[in-house]
């Protein structure tokens, strides 16, 4: 099967902070779970600091990308 027009997707791009890359102390109770969450289409950013922080934003920028759809 295949399909002509890919409009049933959203992507967006997670980024999890790490103490490698970003020099920040990983501290198990406070920042294991920072990062960013990226739009691909509009480029919109979000950041997160806890679990139940991504899980909203994630969930937010869904609803606006089917919006625009």
């Amino acid at each position: 099967m295949e399909t002509k027009k890919a409009n049933a997707t959203n992507n967006f791009i997670i980024r999890i902070w790490s103490k490698k890359y970003y020099n920040a102390k990983l501290n198990q109770h406070s920042n294991i779970y920072r990062g960013t969450i990226t739009d691909v289409k509009s480029k919109e950013v979000q950041h997160f600091h806890s679990p139940g922080e991504f899980l909203l934003r994630i969930e937010k920028m869904f609803k606006s990308a089917e919006k625009k759809k």
